[in-house]
C-alpha cells in the first residue's frame, strides 16, 4: 500500500472512529490492476452489527445521476428521443406554469430552472408517496429561473428525464437502466431501488432522528426501494469502478461489450455549460456540466469528468464524487457517501 492509500485508509478510519459513518471501502486500479481493495468497519452503528466487507452495497445517492443520464443518454443514441426535444413533447402535463421551453438539454445540464428537490419532499416521503406523485408535483412546479439562463443543481430535472425514458420505452426506469447500463457493463451489484439480496450485505446510513423518521428516512424499505434516478441506486465500490472504466473505454465494457458508441460517450463528457449563450459569464465559468457529469476543466485546456454533489439535508451534510481522469481508477464509498476517481 503506498503513501497515499494509506492516507486515504486512515483518514476514513478516523470518520469512522468519531461515529461520523458505519463503514467506508476503497477500490483503487490502473490499467486493470487492482492496487487496493479495502473495507472497514460494520453495516451499521451496532457492536453487534456484522463487518462491511468489499462486497458490501451502499445507497450511493446523487450518484444515481450520472448512472441516469448516460442510460438515457442511449434513447438519443437510438434516434428515440434528441437534446433538444422539449420535455412537453413527453410529459404534456409539465407545461404548467409555463415550463413548455425547458429542453432535455437543460435538464441534462442543471440548467432547467427546475428546484432541486422535488417541491413537498418531506411531507411526500413522510406519507411514503409513490415516484408518481413526485413527478406530478415537479410537473406543478414553478421555473425559479428560464431554462438555459442559470446552472443550478436539479434532483427534479434528473428526475424527468427517467419519466420520459418511462414513456418511451414502456419499461419501469429501473428495469431499463438494469439492461441498457448495469447487466452490460458487469455492475451486477447495482440496482436503481432495492433487491431482497442485499438485505445481507447493505450498509445503514446515518439518520439523525430515527425514532421519528424511521418509516420514511434513507434506512427505512420505503426509501431503499423507491428507486428515484435522482438518488435510488445501490452499488459498491467495484461496480463504480467498472462504470469508470466503461466510459474510459468509449463505450465499451471490460468483457468487450458495447454498452454505448464512442460518439455517446463523447456527448455525456463534453461540457455543454460552455457553449449554451443565454448564461452569463459568470455563470458559464463558475462549473461545467456534461449530460449529468460535472465537468472539471483543467488549467492545462484538459477535462476531468466529475460526478458530485454537497448539500444538506437537515442537519447532516455529505458529499459524494465521481471523478474520471487518464491513468488510475479508485472508487471510495463511505456510508452514504461515494466517491469514484481515476487519476
Amino acid at each position: 500500500m503506498s503513501d497515499f492509500q494509506e492516507l486515504i485508509v486512515r483518514r476514513l478510519e478516523a470518520r469512522i472512529a468519531v461515529n461520523a459513518m458505519s463503514a467506508a471501502a476503497i477500490r483503487i486500479e490502473r490499467r486493470g490492476e487492482i492496487l487496493l481493495d479495502w473495507a472497514g468497519e460494520r453495516r451499521d452503528f451496532t457492536s453487534s452489527s456484522s463487518p462491511a466487507t468489499t462486497d458490501s452495497v451502499f445507497h450511493i445517492a446523487s450518484i444515481s445521476k450520472p448512472m441516469t443520464t448516460s442510460t438515457v443518454s442511449k434513447l438519443i443514441e437510438q434516434g428515440l428521443i434528441d437534446a433538444d426535444d422539449y420535455v412537453v413533447d413527453f410529459v404534456p402535463e409539465f407545461a404548467a406554469h409555463g415550463k413548455e421551453n425547458v429542453k432535455l438539454r437543460h435538464c441534462f445540464t442543471h440548467t432547467s430552472g427546475l428546484p432541486d428537490m422535488v417541491p413537498g419532499n418531506i411531507p411526500l416521503r413522510e406519507r411514503n408517496a409513490p415516484l408518481s406523485e413526485f413527478v406530478a408535483a415537479t410537473c406543478s412546479a414553478r421555473l425559479l429561473f428560464q431554462p438555459g439562463t442559470d446552472v443550478r443543481y436539479q434532483s427534479s430535472g434528473i428526475l424527468m428525464l427517467g419519466e420520459i425514458a418511462e414513456r418511451v420505452t414502456g419499461k419501469p426506469f429501473r428495469d431499463y437502466m438494469a439492461e441498457t447500463l448495469f447487466e452490460p457493463t458487469g455492475m451486477t451489484s447495482s440496482h436503481l431501488g432495492w433487491k431482497k439480496e442485499f438485505e445481507l450485505i447493505d450498509i445503514a446510513s446515518k439518520e439523525k432522528d430515527p425514532e421519528n423518521t424511521s418509516h420514511w428516512d434513507h434506512n427505512s424499505l420505503y426509501w431503499r426501494d423507491f428507486g428515484g434516478p435522482w438518488a435510488g441506486v445501490h452499488s459498491t465500490a467495484a461496480d463504480i469502478t467498472r462504470l469508470m472504466q466503461m466510459m474510459l473505454a468509449k463505450g465499451q465494457s471490460q468483457a468487450g461489450d458495447t454498452v454505448l458508441e464512442p460518439g455517446t460517450v463523447n456527448m455525456i463528457l463534453q461540457d455543454h455549460i460552455s457553449a449554451l449563450p443565454d448564461l452569463t459569464d459568470e455563470a458559464r465559468l463558475r462549473e461545467g456540466w456534461g449530460f449529468g457529469w460535472r465537468i472539471q476543466r483543467l488549467g492545462d485546456g484538459g477535462l476531468v469528468w466529475v460526478s458530485s454533489s454537497s448539500r444538506r439535508f437537515r442537519t447532516r451534510r455529505w458529499r459524494w464524487h465521481c471523478r474520471v481522469g487518464r491513468s488510475r481508477v479508485w472508487s471510495c464509498i463511505r456510508s452514504f457517501d461515494q466517491w469514484s476517481v481515476r487519476r
